[in-house]
């Protein structure tokens, strides 16, 4: 089915990823990184865009910007949670390679309880600041693209390709799930001083709120995955296949998907099959649109405590473009696997058919987010420059792409030892889907320029077998 061509596509393609400030999941601008992904009370200017709106005022800078000179605001990450990037070298980069039984226990082992292949793609394709102070406030706007998908593959994959289907055996595929899309955000982001608020307590009190026009130009998940099987009879060798899956998706036309419509389904609104092949653009038919809005606050204790409480993504897509429900429900029994009428009847099976929907809606990758900082200044003492600690703690409240319920907790340090020395970052990350991370990075303020380096996965490079590596970079131009 070519859905599912195109998703494992997505997929692979953006296992080399460049990711955004979206959903809990998300890893963000160069500094962030390299603070393990920390940002909620200490991001600034442009790079709050997504994270709390209110932190745009947390510059000096009466304007800064993000475009793709003289550095593009970009970070690459490529990894699962459940096989190292040496096993990947080995086993799935050599095409001549012949399995021992020792390579194939391995892989068995590595795949024994299934696992996640994750990406996240964003382009930030221009980001811009003014700053007229706290009490008139700050105004930004940002246009970027979030590409994000996750696979969860079944653990009885390997034992079906290295074993084969043996008499009496039965593999179950229940636990293979999807989720993809690529959507656009158009930002537009307000935040000011609240003065007369809580005087008694913070120096400062900031509120922040972004709003956002979504298009969304691909979207695929699977909505029902129970009843997938394939089990050879042990009394006359005949393989029963079993499926019942329910796939929900569309495209924008540029992709050119054809959909196996079924006889009773009203496929009016399918235009993809106008052209023979797909029609990349830099701006691509919408196949849904959709608005959504962030808010956000930031409190300051003098000048080394700082507080953050931010809601992220709140709304949701309508998707009315070439939509459909893909789906298959039954069972078929294969007594001649050398007959081709029964192989095409298999095929047939699983490869499903289509229903054409009007349109259906999917939220945006919600998530609160909290924050606190610390910054020690060392003037005087045997230590030299300032440290600032930070901590974030991130829950999604669906499983979207870029998204995760499960809570993600980071610590992030930034040390300035003098001012020819650059910003010297590290941090760690807890929970989410990822689980455990070590980041380190680099930052040189080059007056009206900053530039950062940083990896979200520093122990990739100290650590054997890591299951992920990755590099962040941006520029900042600030006036």
């Amino acid at each position: 089915m070519k859905i599912i061509k195109i998703l494992i596509s997505l997929v692979l393609l953006t296992s080399v990823s460049v990711f955004a400030q979206f959903g809990s999941l998300g890893a963000l601008d160069a500094r962030s990184a390299g603070m393990g992904k920390t940002s909620n009370a200490i991001s600034q200017g442009v790079f709050s865009i997504g994270i709390n709106p209110a932190n745009l005022i947390n510059t000096s800078d009466e304007v800064n910007f993000s475009t793709v000179l003289p550095i593009p605001y970009v970070s690459l990450r490529t990894g699962t949670n459940f096989i190292s990037l040496n096993d990947i070298n080995k086993y799935f980069t050599d095409s001549t390679l012949v399995l021992s039984d020792a390579d194939k226990q391995n892989l068995n082992s590595i795949f024994s309880n299934g696992g996640l292949i994750l990406a996240n793609v964003s382009v930030d394709i221009f980001s811009f600041e003014l700053n007229l102070g706290r009490t008139t406030g700050a105004f930004g706007i940002s246009i970027n693209d979030v590409a994000a998908g996750d696979i969860t593959v079944p653990h009885e994959i390997t034992q079906l390709a290295f074993n084969g289907n043996p008499v009496g055996s039965n593999y179950n595929f229940d636990d293979i799930k999807f989720n993809s899309w690529w959507i656009r955000n158009y930002s537009l982001s307000y935040a000011r001083e609240l003065p007369n608020f809580f005087q008694e307590i913070f120096s400062s009190l900031a509120a922040g709120i972004t709003l956002k026009y979504v298009q969304g130009f691909e979207f695929v998940q699977s909505t029902q995955v129970n009843g997938n099987s394939i089990q050879t009879n042990a009394s006359n060798n005949q393989i029963t296949l079993s499926t019942n899956y329910a796939i929900q998706s569309a495209f924008s036309d540029n992709f050119n998907v054809k959909y196996n419509y079924s006889n009773n389904s009203n496929n009016s609104n399918d235009s993809s099959n106008s052209n023979s092949n797909s029609n990349f653009s830099p701006f691509p038919t919408p196949a849904g649109t959709g608005f959504g809005f962030d808010i956000g606050f930031n409190a300051a204790m003098g000048d080394t405590w700082k507080f953050a409480l931010a809601v992220t993504d709140i709304g949701s897509i309508t998707w009315d473009k070439n939509a459909a429900l893909t789906s298959s429900t039954g069972q078929y029994t294969i007594t001649d696997i050398a007959q081709s009428s029964q192989r095409d009847s298999v095929k047939n099976k699983f490869k499903g058919h289509s229903d054409s929907l009007s349109s259906f809606s999917t939220s945006l990758p919600t998530a609160l987010r909290l924050g606190a900082a610390y910054t020690f200044n060392f003037d005087g003492s045997s230590f030299p420059g300032t440290l600032l600690l930070a901590l974030d703690i991130n829950q999604g409240f669906n499983d979207m792409p870029g998204n995760s319920t499960k809570t993600r907790v980071s610590l992030g340090a930034e040390w300035k030892p003098m001012d020819w020395i650059p910003y010297l970052r590290t941090g760690f990350s807890f929970g989410g889907l990822y689980g455990f991370h070590w980041s380190a990075g680099l930052g040189i303020d080059a007056g009206v320029l900053d530039f950062n380096l940083g990896t979200t996965d520093f122990q990739s490079f100290v650590a054997p077998n890591a299951k992920y590596i990755s590099v962040a970079f941006d520029s900042r131009w600030k006036f």
